[in-house]
């Protein structure tokens, strides 16, 4: 899933490592980097989320118009070695059983990850235009 905002003037540095905060404090392991279009986190291993793949956080744009992507990445299918009917047969149950929990809390996570991210804008906005004038964000305002 993907937002839009246009006319906040947010700090995108400032977002993305506020981000990378909230995966952390979810306890994933995440990683945050450069794009040539903007910023991107990556974040796997959560013991509160057991999801089936990695996520990836993706801001893009400029700090008066910008997108955030929020994206459950697949891991690359693995080659195995058992029938795919044996495979079928032993452990459809139990691969059915943990795609309904990742996607489960796939949804809980996405669903806390967009209230914060919109908080955190509120917050944010403005914060591009005072770090070019070397004021605080949100400062004198009503």
């Amino acid at each position: 899933m993907e937002k839009r905002w246009i006319n906040k003037h947010v700090d995108l540095a400032l977002l993305t490592t506020r981000i990378g905060e909230f995966l952390k404090r979810k306890d994933f392991n995440a990683i945050k980097g450069d794009t040539p279009t903007g910023h991107q986190i990556l974040a796997e291993d959560s013991l509160h989320y057991r999801l089936d793949g990695y996520v990836s956080v993706t801001i893009e744009g400029k700090p008066d118009d910008f997108v955030v992507k929020f994206e459950l990445c697949s891991p690359e299918k693995k080659s195995s070695l058992i029938s795919p009917l044996l495979t079928q047969m032993f452990l459809s149950g139990y691969f059915l059983s943990r795609r309904l929990k990742s996607a489960e809390d796939w949804t809980k996570l996405e669903r806390k990850f967009w209230i914060y991210v919109d908080n955190t804008i509120l917050q944010l906005t403005s914060s591009s235009k005072n770090v070019a004038d070397g004021s605080s964000p949100n400062t004198n305002r009503v």
